[in-house]
């Protein structure tokens, strides 16, 4: 019986056989790596610097402080509240800075009419010539304008009385002169006479008619006539000396009020310029009572809650947020990503206040830079502050959303493209350099 040969049922399919599939696997996996390789030199994938920051306005938000400080009087706002420039925010207690220009304001005066009295005393006039803004200068302006006007009064009749009585010194003395002189022209008479009976005498004793006795009596009273008329001529002299010495005493008494006048004005004058500056920087104050809004906007962060608490010179008391000012991001980057960053970068913002699989993320380009890093003092962090702008454009893919100063951003700074491979090999040759520079 012969065999028949072996026959294939059609009921199994035939498989095929397992050299096709080894090769078909390797020619997948050598595609697979070139196809990676390729990959890795030639695409491009775009590198992004991720910060965090905030939504905040272009201009910034108004910080209100006050330079002199207080007592707060009043408080009209709240936190959250809208106002407009120009309202009043905030007042202070008047009564101090009232009270310190009126102090200044009535030594001002009281000043400005000693300086009018003593401008009179140096030009030698009897009435003051005021300024013309001295009666507004304060309520008692007249009060010191009729004291000074006495007092000038007074020192004029207290140095026309000493001129007086000087000037009547010098008359004695000119009437003294006079009587000495007529003494002297009598002297003179007599003893042309006693000379003229002398030369008599004196011919008669040589022709010996009369006595020595007679011509020496005659010689004697001629000396005594001498004797006399010389004193009588040195009073005269000395008379005329004490009216040379009036005459200076009455000189010296108008260069004297001229010399410690013009002293006088000089130190008036200055404590005028200081009071004046006192008095500028008192209106000042005054005129500060009121504290405005810069801006229009809404109040934060007010820290101020109490009337009569005290506002430290350049405290901040609150802040405006502006409502129709453009609004940009803040992002705070980090020193080891600065070098990234520069003006003009496209930004890719995410707002995670909002829902994120809803709400879309909006374009902005960077427009600031900041040249040095910034300390929190809180935590001791540095970071570089940078600005990046929003076009309205952009605002507008928010439908109804709307953007508030202090929002948290997610921010996407992109810094280019780099393939694939570089972004594997960086982390690599940066380990290989850094080893090489160890010791």
């Amino acid at each position: 019986m012969s065999k028949s040969p072996m026959t294939v049922s059609p009921d199994f399919p035939t498989e095929p056989p397992l050299r096709g599939r080894v090769i078909l696997g390797a020619f997948a996996v050598v595609f697979g790596f070139f196809g990676f390789i390729a990959w890795l030199v030639m695409a491009d994938l775009s590198g992004a610097v991720v910060a965090g920051g905030q939504v905040v306005v272009e201009s910034d938000v108004k910080k209100i402080q006050h330079q002199a400080g207080g007592i707060v009087g009043e408080i009209r706002v709240r936190n959250g509240q809208r106002v407009l420039a120009g309202d009043v925010l905030a007042r202070l207690d008047e009564t101090i800075p009232r009270t310190n220009l009126a102090q200044v304001t009535s030594q001002l005066t009281q000043l400005a009419g000693r300086r009018a009295r003593l401008e009179a005393e140096r030009d030698d006039r009897d009435t003051l010539r005021l300024p013309p803004d001295f009666a507004a200068l304060s309520a008692e302006a007249l009060e010191v304008a009729t004291g000074e006007q006495r007092l000038l009064k007074e020192t004029r009749t207290v140095r026309a009385q000493q001129v007086e009585q000087l000037r009547e010194r010098i008359g004695q003395f000119e009437r003294e002169i006079e009587g000495l002189t007529a003494q002297v022209d009598a002297k003179k008479r007599e003893a042309i006479l006693i000379k003229s009976e002398l030369r008599g005498v004196q011919e008669l004793y040589e022709k010996q008619l009369v006595p020595i006795q007679r011509l020496s009596a005659l010689q004697r009273e001629a000396a005594r006539l001498d004797g006399e008329s010389g004193a009588l001529v040195a009073n005269i002299a000395k008379a005329r000396g004490q009216i040379s010495e009036i005459s200076l005493q009455l000189l010296s008494i108008d260069q004297k009020v001229k010399a410690e006048s013009i002293k006088e004005l000089r130190e008036v004058e200055a404590l005028m310029s200081q009071l004046t500056e006192k008095r500028i920087a008192a209106l000042d104050v005054l005129q500060r009572i009121d504290i405005r809004a810069p801006q229009s906007g809404y109040v934060h962060e007010m820290s101020i809650h109490t009337v009569g608490g005290v506002i430290a010179p350049g405290e901040a008391i609150m802040q405006i947020v502006p409502d129709s000012e453009k609004l940009a991001v803040e992002i705070r980057v980090s020193p080891t990503d600065i070098d990234q960053i520069r003006i003009g970068q496209k930004t890719i913002l995410r707002l995670s206040a909002f829902n994120q699989r809803t709400t879309p993320e909006l374009i902005a380009n960077v427009t600031r830079v900041a040249a040095d890093a910034t300390r929190e003092p809180q935590t001791g962090a540095t970071y570089f502050v940078a600005r990046a702008g929003v076009e309205e454009s952009e605002l507008k893919k928010l439908k109804g959303l709307t953007l508030s100063p202090g929002m948290p951003v997610e921010a996407f700074v992109e810094t280019g493209y780099r393939t694939a491979l570089s972004y594997f090999s960086k982390p690599l040759t940066d380990a290989f350099q850094r080893s090489f520079k160890e010791d």
